[in-house]
């Protein structure tokens, strides 16, 4: 099971349903405060936020600046290239770009996802408010380049060798086993 399995769980879970504020930035608030990444509010139960500069930014193209991703050990790839996309990452589009032969992103806000899958060039995501309406669903996308997309947000990878802590707590270094602190 990889580490973002359980966000993308959660948002099959919600398909055909409304959350939060109905907008496309509530799939990217649900998944994140799943995820334990910033919470982005978007009336979802996520919304303890905490802005850049304690600003409140509300546009979906701008996820990836808007909010200390850094901090909860997430990273964010600007401008991304199709090789950057990673499944279980949240998908930020620039403002007034043609995404499908039907959709457009909002002129003012842009839009966002979350990346389902990849697949030939192509990506599948959750969204919410794109083609199907107010509603989370599932879409396939084709990568028109990376002048659509603002940024790619990619939670942390967890995999890797345990370390070895004890109770909780990090050996101490310079300390030998046994030695009085």
């Amino acid at each position: 099971m990889e580490i973002y399995d359980k966000g993308l769980n959660h948002l099959k879970s919600k398909m055909n349903q409304s959350i939060g504020n109905y907008q496309c930035y509530a799939v990217a608030a649900e998944f994140s405060g799943i995820m334990c990444g910033p919470d982005l509010g978007a009336g979802t139960y996520f919304d303890q936020l905490d802005p850049v500069d304690d600003e409140l930014i509300y546009s979906a193209s701008d996820i990836g600046i808007a909010y200390k991703w850094h901090d909860f050990g997430w990273s964010v790839i600007m401008n991304p290239q199709y090789e950057d996309l990673q499944v279980g990452s949240i998908l930020c589009f620039e403002r007034n770009v043609k995404i499908s032969d039907d959709f457009t992103t909002h002129e003012e806000y842009g839009h966002c996802a979350v990346i389902r899958g990849l697949e030939n060039g192509t990506f599948q995501t959750y969204e919410q408010k794109g083609e199907k309406g107010e509603v989370v669903a599932e879409y396939d996308r084709v990568f028109f380049g990376s002048n659509t997309i603002a940024s790619v947000i990619i939670p942390p990878d967890f995999s890797g060798t345990p370390t070895e802590f004890i109770h909780g707590q990090a050996p101490i270094e310079g300390i030998e086993t046994g030695d009085d602190i």
